[in-house]
């Protein structure tokens, strides 16, 4: 089996890609697998001759086209095999405000929010009391790019603005407080739950890959029947937006027990401080093991 490792892209999150990648690289290698590095930048078009040569593409982008299910349709036209959720489901997790009327059409818990499509459309239409904290976020990043965490009237436009940036719509969304709290899927398994513990007062960018910046709690400390419930809607969650191979469902969970999904990770970190790797680890699946799964998965078409 020759696997070629995809890495690098356009978005934001370039350099968290370049990390995963490596570690792909490096695991990979330790196995005796036969693997070499792709690190695109630019047209993906231009790297396909290169990606042909390998029986399967591990996808270690994270973020924009790499992420929104325009390479994964790209390479489904030319039938190369890769690793991660396909191009209708990629765009629909990367998509919260699309994710987020799918879970709420299903019964399945998360934030309420307001959608804008724009800081101009915000301003015609957004004003109104609210309530503080609140969370504001573009509709369509990842690695928290763009988060804000807003405490004041005063600081929401500003925030509305940065969000912006991204072109992707903005997001006000209701803040849970409480705990962070995350589950990774492995084929048709839920991984233990993980607590994160940030050093700051959200798991921003800098909590998420520095080490040293957040703590983790695998498993999560909680009554058996609520991890219970927490496995089972991630599971139906990943399999409501037709995820596959792997993914990593986001919540917050109050002091009252109730949990509220966030998000769906289509392609979370493979970063030495990444969550999957952690949880996978705690069921005895170390990394090297981890990336053969997920590339014969592909390979395989499960």
């Amino acid at each position: 089996m020759k696997i070629a490792v995809l890495m690098g892209g356009n978005s934001a999150e370039r350099e968290v890609s370049l990390h995963s990648g490596e570690a792909v690289v490096g695991a990979l290698q330790r196995t005796g697998t036969d693997v070499f590095a792709c690190n695109y930048e630019g047209d993906i078009r231009n790297y396909l001759a290169n990606l042909l040569e390998a029986d399967v593409v591990f996808m270690a982008l994270h973020g924009g086209e790499g992420e929104n299910g325009t390479v994964q349709r790209i390479l489904e036209e030319e039938s190369i095999v890769y690793t991660g959720s396909g191009p209708d489901a990629s765009a629909l997790a990367m998509d919260k405000l699309a994710s987020k009327k799918l879970m709420v059409e299903n019964e399945l818990p998360t934030p309420g929010w307001d959608f804008f499509s724009s800081s101009e459309d915000f301003e015609a239409f957004g004003e109104k009391n609210r309530n503080y904290p609140l969370i504001v976020k573009p509709n369509g990043e990842g690695s928290t790019v763009g988060l804000t965490i807003v405490k004041s009237e005063a600081k929401l436009l500003p925030a509305v603005q940065t969000a912006e940036k991204c072109n992707s719509g903005i997001l006000l969304e209701e803040y849970i407080p409480g705990r962070e709290l995350t589950i990774g899927i492995l084929g048709e398994e839920t991984l233990p739950c993980i607590e994160i513990l940030p050093s700051h007062d959200h798991y921003d960018y800098e909590c998420k890959y520095t080490a040293g910046m957040s703590n983790y709690i695998c498993p999560a400390e909680m009554p058996a029947a609520l991890a219970s419930q927490l496995a089972q809607s991630s599971l139906a969650i990943h399999n409501l937006l037709s995820c596959r191979h792997y993914s990593r469902v986001d919540f917050r969970l109050t002091p009252e027990d109730s949990f509220f999904c966030l998000e769906v990770n289509t392609l979370p970190g493979l970063t030495d401080t990444s969550l999957v790797p952690k949880a996978a680890s705690i069921m005895g699946i170390s990394f090297e093991d981890l990336v053969l799964k997920l590339c014969e998965m592909a390979l395989h078409g499960k």
